[in-house]
């Protein structure tokens, strides 16, 4: 899966959810904050997923999570399709 094709247009819902996290983020006041609060949702979107939408569901989120690309300048990933 090609993560970095900027064909792909993001969803609807990958576009407002990259918009309510980077506010969540910036409304932080430190780093540590920022890694908290990223910590929390990761957790808190793996726990949705299992619940709502079953165990194998929750181990492909897993796997997609291990093949995530860090090396985007400043430090701010794109928007991404689903």
């Amino acid at each position: 899966m090609n993560l970095t094709d900027s064909t792909t247009k993001p969803s609807i819902y990958a576009e407002r959810a990259y918009a309510l996290i980077l506010a969540g983020v910036t409304a932080c006041d430190s780093a540590r904050d920022q890694r908290l609060l990223l910590d929390s949702l990761v957790c808190q979107c793996a726990a949705f997923t299992r619940l709502l939408c079953g165990e194998q569901q929750f181990f492909d989120l897993l796997e997609r999570l291990k093949y995530i690309d860090f090396s985007v300048p400043e430090g701010v990933l794109p928007a991404r399709s689903h």
